[in-house]
């Protein structure tokens, strides 16, 4: 059964040929989408979906089944630089950071966060579009919590969480154009940003490479810097030091605390 929804209402001034009849009435434009079995989705997310999907995968690990080109360690590398912004020393059961997981998948972050002892320091929420993939995370996690939503077009409250984590979400086209994923992650990372207290992290694949492939989303630092700056904000961290051929961007909203001692004589 399909629903159809409707979002992005904005005053709409007609040509002088389409007047409204009725004096002192303000048309909207309305752009509607289609919610089937109780999920949405785009047609830019939906040219993605048949990278990530999940089935009955009987052998294999998980990145096997998910056909992620990725060695464990790779992954926990990632997580630890888009993670490394947040002190967990701060944080603890009774105060635990409110991390939102975009992209969740099967929540592999919180097998990460459980293998590094930081699990019980965490307030979980993991977002994803992919029914199959969020039925697989809440019967492995089944405390903790998984939404299905666009956050484009479904954005979460003000300051609702600490931080958010995207990872490996803007790193494949498959599909799509290169304008496509630039306004997919451009769009993505805007309404996650008023949602968060400290800041977000994504990743995405790096321009300085020996070659390009045309299936991957090589975005250009200072592309990034410059969004960043307009939308979000200026306090930005590039990360390209930890061996993969991608950039982790770390985007605060307050700038690093300034711990050195500076000299008397100065």
């Amino acid at each position: 059964m399909a629903t159809v929804c409707w979002s992005a209402i904005k005053p709409f001034v007609p040509e002088p040929s389409h007047r409204t009849p009725w004096p002192g009435v303000t048309l909207y434009r309305v752009r509607t989408y289609v919610k089937n079995e109780d999920q949405l989705m785009r047609k830019d997310v939906e040219r993605l979906s048949d990278l990530y999907s999940w089935g009955d995968a009987a052998i294999g690990s998980d990145l096997d089944a998910l056909g992620w080109p990725a060695k464990p360690s790779d992954l926990a590398a990632r997580y630890a630089i888009l993670l490394s912004p947040v002190d967990f020393s701060d944080y603890s059961k009774d105060k635990p950071l409110r991390l939102l997981d975009v992209g969740c998948g099967l929540g592999l972050l919180l097998e990460y966060l459980a293998a590094n002892s930081l699990l019980d320091r965490v307030d979980y929420t993991g977002v994803d579009l992919l029914d199959s993939m969020l039925k697989e995370a809440r019967r492995r996690w089944p405390r903790y919590r998984f939404d299905q939503r666009d956050i484009r077009d479904e954005p979460y409250d003000k300051v609702k969480f600490d931080y958010c984590i995207v990872c490996g979400v803007f790193t494949v086209k498959d599909g799509n154009t290169y304008h496509e994923m630039r306004a997919f992650a451009q769009d993505t990372l805007k309404a996650v940003w008023p949602s968060v207290k400290l800041g977000l992290a994504f990743n995405s694949m790096s321009k300085h490479v020996d070659w390009e492939r045309d299936d991957l989303f090589h975005w250009p630092l200072d592309e990034i810097m410059a969004f960043c700056k307009r939308d979000l904000g200026r306090h930005v961290t590039f990360r390209l030091d930890y061996g993969l051929w991608e950039a982790a961007t770390l985007v605060r909203k307050e700038p690093l605390p300034r711990l050195s001692k500076v000299p008397l004589n100065w």
